[in-house]
């Protein structure tokens, strides 16, 4: 596949990220957050339904993976729900549960190849 550096802003996601930058990810759909992590001891539950489809499947590496906010049960159900087991990996994410942060500067992102999504 091609290889594209592209800008994002802290604090944005990793699909707005990519959507600015035309890097198509599909669709994603999210119905607020399913909980907040307010400390490394109390993780808020806020009763969201998180992301609610998986097409925006990545996978991660490199600088600042490590700061992302860990993956949350409706994030996880939704990788497993659209995509087959041979697909995800330890570091599968969807870009739009990752916050960019300062420390992410020059992460790797697989984009692995698309899902149709013509016919959700």
């Amino acid at each position: 596949g091609a290889r594209r550096k592209i800008p994002g802003l802290v604090g944005t996601t990793l699909y707005e990220a990519c959507e600015t930058n035309e890097v198509e990810l599909g669709p994603c759909t999210i119905c607020g957050p399913s909980e907040i992590i307010r400390s490394d001891d109390w993780t808020e539950p806020v009763f969201g339904d998180g992301p609610t489809s998986g097409y925006d499947h990545v996978v991660l590496s490199g600088a600042g993976v490590d700061t992302a906010a860990p993956m949350t049960r409706s994030e996880e159900r939704m990788i497993e729900h659209y995509w087959d087991f041979d697909e995800i990996f330890p570091e599968s994410r969807l870009a739009s549960m990752i916050k960019l942060t300062k420390a992410m500067n020059g992460m790797i992102v697989y984009v692995p190849p698309r899902l149709d999504d013509t016919n959700p």
